[in-house]
């Protein structure tokens, strides 16, 4: 009977694992005009792997990085710009970059109703775009093994004077007016629970798998006739064929400790065993806070102090070739690359063959001029 104790009690623990760990999301915590989140994006993870389904799992993403902490404050939706479209919104948030999404929350879910901001094939025109139907972004009650599907669509007509200069040169006729039809299928399953380790805290979580499809259509129109699909030229005069057709994988981790989700695993869409992206939970690691709708076009770098390797995170920089140096605190160059930059990019380089020491970086444009100059220290061990 003493040999056979040990046996029934782990068998009895093991039975209760899950009733004790298994977490259920709530519409508590639901984000609401007024809400401030904050949070971190690694552009470069290492080590960082979303597992696999079921439950009782432990993820380890201490090794996440970031140069800045992000603020992202939930506005009144009657005080955004083209806020008018969206009459059921609750509220609105900088997504990224220029681009404004509106929300309505709910007792059961928060929904993306659409987007105000520049154009999904980045010509630069400003859009309004509207989801039909909106897209359900988060759940309640969200409990373990839900599995749901979702499609919406995007309807977004120009008039080609909107467009830049030179875009269209290559079409065998001048469109009146041009139409881009984006059709978005979803499929969302919470997968997997467990325990996760982030930079400053321990949650438990509930993994929601999402797989998107997005297919991207573009129509032209020329006096009274009919649209015509014109899809396949805009998308080898622009050398954009990969664009209007990819699939995205991401991992969502849910706590009902937290607004913000605790990380947000983003796939890389031509290698999906990869881990592109992951925007995850600050707890206040970094010393520095920036709102997410007023980052500045420059370059950070971290860990800073550095050792060995250092990571540059370039942010909302136009599309263009950039020179980052490295000077020394004489002003002499000790190391410098040419970068192809739009927008957000991160890049790792080794620091090891300088000494320790106080630098500056300096990030330059291709005119010459000098964007941003900041402080480096390198530490050895």
């Amino acid at each position: 009977m003493k040999q056979r104790l040990p046996i029934i009690l782990f068998l009895l623990v093991g039975m209760m694992e899950p009733f004790m760990a298994q977490i259920t999301i709530t519409n508590e915590l639901f984000p609401h005009a007024g809400d401030t989140l904050f949070t971190a994006v690694d552009n470069l993870p290492s080590g960082i792997d979303p597992g696999v389904p079921g439950g009782g799992q432990v993820w380890n993403f201490t090794t996440l990085q970031a140069p800045f902490t992000r603020q992202s404050i939930l506005f009144n939706p009657a005080d955004g710009p083209g806020g008018s479209t969206y009459p059921s919104a609750t509220f609105y948030a900088t997504i990224e970059g220029n681009t404004i999404g509106y929300f309505r929350t709910t007792k059961n879910s928060v929904s993306l109703l659409g987007f105000y901001g520049f154009d999904p094939l980045d010509l630069g025109i400003e859009v309004v775009s509207p989801l039909e139907p909106a897209l359900i972004q988060q759940r309640a009650p969200m409990t373990y093994q839900g599995t749901y599907q979702a499609e919406s669509n995007l309807s977004l007509p120009f008039a080609t004077d909107d467009l830049p200069s030179g875009v269209l040169d290559g079409l065998p006729f001048t469109p009146d007016s041009l139409r881009m039809r984006i059709h978005l299928e979803r499929s969302d399953a919470t997968d997997a629970w467990g325990t996760m380790t982030i930079p400053g805290g321990i949650y438990d979580v509930l993994r929601e798998k999402r797989i998107e499809t997005r297919e991207i259509r573009v129509d032209a129109k020329i006096g009274p006739f009919p649209w015509v699909d014109i899809t396949d030229v805009i998308a080898q005069l622009l050398n954009m064929e990969d664009l209007f057709n990819q699939t995205e994988t991401s991992y969502y981790f849910f706590s009902d400790e937290s607004t913000e989700p605790i990380a947000v695993v983003t796939m890389d869409i031509d290698n999906p065993n990869a881990v592109a992206r992951v925007e995850f939970k600050a707890n206040q690691t970094a010393t520095q806070v920036q709102r997410i709708e007023r980052l500045e076009a420059g370059v950070y770098a971290y860990p800073n102090p550095a050792i060995v390797n250092v990571r540059f995170e370039f942010t909302n920089l136009p599309s263009g070739k950039y020179k980052l140096k490295i000077l020394n605190i004489l002003g002499i160059e000790v190391w410098s690359k040419t970068y192809q930059i739009s927008g957000n990019q991160t890049e790792k380089i080794d620091i090891s063959s300088l000494k320790k020491g106080t630098y500056l970086y300096s990030l330059v444009d291709d005119r010459g001029k000098t964007i941003v100059t900041r402080r480096l220290v390198v530490v050895r061990p």
